[in-house]
């Protein structure tokens, strides 16, 4: 039997409709009695309805297009966004309002919630939110009480055919197409089914609410189950209404995915009430216990990473056009080179003229004369000025050699500094790109500055042209940096130390902050370079004169900067401990 796969090479809907379906039957079984508390615009495109249940302490709605959602989530960004008129009308109307009803039609990506309003008055005693989760075109509209358009997120579009105030009608979707809600309650007719080449596309432009990825899984299971396409469906339908729990599917492992911060690749994921039989050998998957908790994990996980990157984005923009800038720079650079070694040339025609016996006030265009700076003599051909005799052209030419030798070695130094300020550059974006917390990434952009760019030579190394900075040395062929003062413990490690790079602090008391370089990615530090420098790391610390001293290491990407937290406060996720004797290895 041949095996149907689902081509990753396509755009899918991170949620189709029929885990929309799955996710809006567990909210609904969660949201009675449901009563609001707040109401908070949490991004630009995001609300969260903060509750007084325990059951269900929060709702996330999203509406940003690549992947409108609602789930249960409290989870919020650490960065303040101003509170939009759509926000205050839905605080004006539905704080302290309860959920009355929670409902999703089969066929279409649209939620709607009825509250029970505390306004006295019959036209706003019920109100409805209505959430239009369609792709490219999501939407949250409040409607009354006789389901007149009150407000708008977004303006309305013309597919609506109604504005503000006007009685609400929901954007066609599916003219012509079979209703989903028709495979539970009566026969379908799928006759025309079997006879197409591509049966899942046949389905997709036929049966309203179901994806490529649901009629790939469809089709697959009526080719194995051998049973009609109408009782898949219908099957599949049934799971979708009662799910017992979830699956998260990835091209790639999601470890991977998330360790390499591969949004793309995130973005990418598909959750389903049901196992993918279709995509057991295509994709990897994750099974989580419920929907609810299925739809928590991803969506707040690329909520966080996509809001992540798009603050580091202005940072990374100017250090991306300080790095252009350097290599326009070391360019010119390079043909001022090319233009001085040619000048060498020049000067020896110069002294091959003086030498060649002509009327030195005569004007030539060219002339050829006998070279005897080579090996052999031999006859070369000089082009000349002839605006200008030949002793001016000699003058000129011994100028250009002049100039051309006081200007060699500063285009030399120029060009070694040139490069080393981009080196520095590369290091910093590279790092900068490897942050994947808010916590480093916030500890880490108040140094570079509202709007400023990044500084290119704070960061590079001693002897690299700049001047002293950090306290480093060379222990065992590795690079060991130590801060000063707090402030020196935050540089190095947020800003100087890469994510594989090794971090070392004494445990239980103040210290400095040491770090390792690792640019070869190595896993494991040798234990000649590991003992000495926890050595360092006691010796700079007020457990100097202890005879034995516990010194906590770890990788950089391991090590966080909480919120507010004072300049060199840290927090480890993970790390290993080593035992020393203190000892300075710095001098």
């Amino acid at each position: 039997m041949p095996r149907l796969r689902m081509s990753w090479a396509v755009k899918i809907v991170r949620m189709e409709n029929f885990a929309a379906i799955a996710l809006a039957e567990s909210l609904k079984a969660a949201t009675g009695d449901i009563i609001i508390r707040r109401v908070i615009q949490h991004q630009p495109a995001g609300f969260i309805f903060q509750t007084r249940s325990n059951r269900l302490p929060a709702l996330k709605i999203l509406m940003d297009a690549r992947h409108p959602a609602i789930y249960s989530s409290e989870a919020k960004l650490p960065v303040e966004t101003p509170p939009s008129d759509f926000l205050m009308t839905l605080r004006k109307h539905l704080t302290s309002a309860e959920i009355a009803a929670f409902n999703k039609p089969l066929s279409e990506r649209v939620v709607e919630i009825v509250f029970k309003t505390a306004v006295p008055s019959r036209e706003l005693e019920t109100m409805t939110l209505v959430l239009e989760l369609i792709p490219n075109a999501p939407n949250m509209i409040l409607l009354d009480a006789e389901r007149r358009v009150l407000a708008s997120f977004f303006p309305l579009s013309p597919q609506h055919q109604t504005g503000q105030f006007d009685a609400y009608a929901p954007p066609p979707a599916g003219e012509g197409k079979i209703d989903l809600e028709r495979f539970l309650n009566e026969e379908v007719d799928l006759s025309e089914y079997a006879a197409q080449a591509s049966p899942a596309q046949w389905l997709i432009s036929h049966v309203a609410g179901i994806g490529p990825v649901f009629a790939a899984e469809v089709v697959h299971r009526e080719r194995r189950n051998h049973r009609p396409v109408v009782e898949e469906i219908r099957d599949i339908l049934r799971q979708a209404m009662a799910p017992r729990a979830a699956w998260l599917y990835t091209r790639l492992p999601l470890g991977h995915i998330l360790d390499n911060n591969d949004l793309e690749s995130l973005g990418r994921a598909v959750i389903s009430p049901i196992e993918l039989h279709s995509m057991e050998r295509s994709a990897s998957s994750r099974q989580f216990p419920s929907m609810v908790e299925a739809a928590r994990f991803y969506f707040d996980e690329l909520e966080n990473r996509a809001a992540l990157e798009r603050a580091k984005l202005p940072a990374l923009r100017g250090m991306r056009v300080v790095a252009k800038r350097l290599a326009d720079r070391e360019k010119k650079i390079e043909r001022e080179q090319r233009r001085y070694d040619d000048a060498e040339a020049v000067q020896r025609n110069a002294q091959t003229l003086v030498s060649g016996g002509m009327n030195p006030d005569q004007r030539y265009d060219r002339v050829t004369v006998t070279d005897y700076f080579g090996d052999e003599p031999q006859p070369v051909t000089i082009e000349l000025d002839q605006a200008l005799t030949l002793r001016e052209n000699i003058d000129k030419m011994f100028r250009l050699a002049e100039k051309a030798a006081r200007g060699k070695p500063v285009a030399a130094r120029q060009l070694e500094e040139v490069r080393q300020r981009r080196a520095g550059v590369a290091e910093q974006l590279r790092r900068l790109q490897a942050i994947k917390d808010w916590d480093t990434w916030l500890a880490v952009s108040t140094r570079l500055g509202k709007g400023s760019q990044p500084n290119q030579r704070r960061a590079m190394p001693e002897g690299s042209g700049s001047r002293r900075r950090f306290r480093s040395a060379i222990i065992d062929g590795c690079q060991v940096f130590v801060g000063r003062s707090s402030r020196e413990n935050d540089e190095i490690t947020f800003e100087i130390a890469g994510p594989n790079d090794f971090w070392l602090h004494v445990a239980d008391y103040t210290g400095s902050h040491v770090v390792v370089r690792n640019p070869e990615g190595r896993q494991n530090l040798d234990e000649g370079i590991l003992v000495k420098a926890a050595q360092v790391a006691a010796y700079y610390s007020q457990a100097r004169n202890s005879s034995k001293v516990e010194v906590r290491y770890t990788r950089r990407k391991n090590v966080v900067k909480p919120r507010k937290a004072k300049p060199g406060m840290v927090r480890l996720m993970e790390f290993k401990s080593i035992e020393v004797e203190p000892k300075n290895w710095m001098d």
